[in-house]
C-alpha cells in the first residue's frame, strides 16, 4: 500500500510551492518538490522538505529522493545544484 500527500505553501500572490511526498511500507519518497522562481531562496522548499522528513522520522523510515531538474534545463550543474541541496539535509548519493 502506496500512500501519497501533498503540502503546499501559499504566497500571497496566486502562486504556491509544493511538495508530492509517498510513503510505503518501507520508506517516504520525495516525489516533486516546486518553489516559484520569484520565490526561491527563501527557504521555503526546506520548510516543506522538514516536515516531510519529521513525518518520516516520527515513522521511524528512511526517507529517498531521485533528483532530477525539470523542465528544458538537462544542464549537469542544475543536477549537481540539486545533489548539494539535498546533501545539506544528509541525503546521500547512491547512483547516478
Amino acid at each position: 500500500m502506496n500512500i501519497t500527500g501533498e503540502l503546499k505553501w501559499h504566497f500571497d500572490t496566486n502562486d504556491f510551492a509544493r511538495i508530492k511526498f509517498s510513503e510505503s511500507k518501507e520508506a517516504f519518497s520525495v516525489d516533486i518538490i516546486m518553489v516559484p522562481a520569484k520565490h526561491r531562496s527563501q527557504g521555503v522548499g526546506k520548510k516543506l522538505l522538514q516536515h516531510v522528513l519529521t513525518l518520516a522520522d516520527a515513522m521511524h523510515k528512511p526517507t529517498n529522493v531521485t533528483v532530477r531538474p525539470i523542465g528544458a534545463s538537462l544542464d549537469p550543474e542544475a543536477l549537481e545544484d540539486l545533489v548539494a541541496y539535498y546533501r545539506k539535509f544528509g541525503f546521500e548519493e547512491l547512483d547516478r
